[in-house]
């Protein structure tokens, strides 16, 4: 098993939605971020935070599914990046980890 995490900007969460929905993600869980930088530059996330005390709105969603299961959907958020010149931008950051032990 797999812990599927993705991080988006609040524009791009039902295109998100939509990754899932279409990779048959049976269930899911999503909640809201607000982020913030801490340093004035860091380069790995150039566009992720704002650069303001306001900050940017973003969704984290979370799910545990089967390794076939994250690799499509990591896939695609890749594809998505590439396509919608996200990953200029603002792109989706997807990340996939081992679930070792479940109760």
């Amino acid at each position: 098993m797999k812990l599927l995490i993705i991080l988006s900007i609040e524009e791009y969460t039902d295109d998100v939605r939509k990754i899932l929905a279409r990779q048959k993600v049976p269930i899911y869980s999503e909640t809201n971020v607000h982020g913030f930088r801490t340093e004035e530059y860091q380069p790995d996330i150039s566009n992720w935070f704002a650069k303001d005390d306001h900050g940017v709105y973003s969704t984290l969603f979370f799910s545990i599914q089967d390794e076939e299961c994250v690799k499509r959907v990591m896939e695609e958020v890749k594809i998505y990046n590439k396509e919608t010149g996200a990953e200029k931008q603002n792109p989706l950051h997807a990340y996939s980890l081992s679930v070792e032990e479940s109760a």
